[in-house]
C-alpha cells in the first residue's frame, strides 16, 4: 500500500496554489490567500466544477448521508 504524504506549502499575501483531477488540468480548483490577520489566514477558492465545504460541515453532511443510505 502506498504511504500518503501531505504537501506542505508556504503561501504570501495574494498567492495561489492551483489543483485538478489527475489528468485533467482543465477543470481546475484555485486556492488564494486573500488576507493574513493575526491568528488567522484568509482563503479564497476559485472552481466551477467542484462544491466547497469547510471540512468538519463536510463530515457531518457525509455521515448524514451514509446514516440515510443505512437506514433504508
Amino acid at each position: 500500500m502506498q504511504e500518503k504524504i501531505m504537501l506542505k506549502l508556504t503561501r504570501r499575501n495574494q498567492q495561489a496554489v492551483v489543483v485538478h483531477p489527475r489528468g485533467n488540468p482543465d477543470n481546475v480548483l484555485v486556492m488564494r490567500v486573500v488576507d493574513i490577520v493575526p491568528n488567522a489566514v484568509l482563503m479564497g477558492f476559485d472552481g466551477g466544477d467542484y462544491e466547497i465545504h469547510r471540512s468538519e460541515v463536510f463530515s457531518k453532511r457525509r455521515n448524514k448521508s451514509n446514516d440515510n443510505k443505512h437506514n433504508k
